[in-house]
């Protein structure tokens, strides 16, 4: 199993709450509204983040591994009579991050059975922030370490992002965070007369969709959905 935890939260949102009182036309030294809009807004955040699957101001993640992926999506080897060892040339060479887009990594730490940390050294690994699904590489004759502990047994902690400022977040996604604010302020009902059940509207998916994340098989294989 693994799982992505935050470290350190964004420090600026892609959306103020000024942004959202100008789409209400409401003065923004007008604070009549100031609690619900700012709550408006941090619910729409949330959703659309977790809907794109996206980080989108500068954060710091943790991505935890019980251990590497193998290649082909776990697809192991068939071998005859008796084997010893792990099946080493089968472990990915790569592994992609979570939450895209990738900014840095800072650091890599596997763990023996007794729980000692072994951080490993950045010149045995590339970082690849060239695709938008980030991953970090082995270099050639490099190995990803001990790995031993029964759970958790690899830390990778790194930031994501676009950047540190709102106005680095594509204006899609910043448009469907205010729309969806606006919406919940203007219509506190869950669901709106003609609309489905899901939390984000058909209008919205559109501005969403060229930046939705999609996860495909138990690898950590990331991609884009352009459909």
């Amino acid at each position: 199993m693994s799982g992505v935890t935050v470290v350190t939260s964004a420090s600026v949102d892609p959306v103020s709450d000024n942004d959202v009182k100008i789409a209400l036309r409401i003065p923004t030294s007008d604070s009549t509204h100031d609690t619900l809009i700012a709550t408006c807004r941090g619910v729409a955040t949330e959703v659309v983040q977790r809907y794109l699957g996206r980080s989108l101001t500068n954060q710091t993640l943790k991505l935890s591994l019980d251990a590497v992926p193998y290649e082909n999506d776990g697809d192991f080897p068939i071998t005859e009579g008796l084997s010893t060892g792990a099946y080493m040339t089968r472990i990915a060479r790569h592994i992609y991050l979570p939450q895209p887009p990738l900014v840095s990594v800072t650091h890599i730490k596997t763990f023996n059975d007794s729980d000692t940390a072994t951080t490993i050294a950045t010149s045995k690994y590339y970082v690849d922030t060239s695709t938008d699904a980030g991953r970090v590489v082995l270099r050639t004759g490099e190995t990803w370490g001990e790995m031993l502990r029964v759970a958790n047994s690899m830390e990778i902690t790194y930031v994501a992002g676009y950047g540190t400022s709102s106005g680095v977040v594509p204006m899609a996604i910043r448009q469907a965070i205010i729309s969806m604010a606006v919406n919940y302020f203007e219509n506190p009902e869950p669901i709106l007369k003609g609309e489905g059940s899901s939390p984000v509207s058909g209008v919205i998916q559109s501005l969403l969709r060229p930046y939705n994340v999609r996860r495909f098989g138990i690898g950590f294989s990331w991609w884009l959905e352009n459909q």
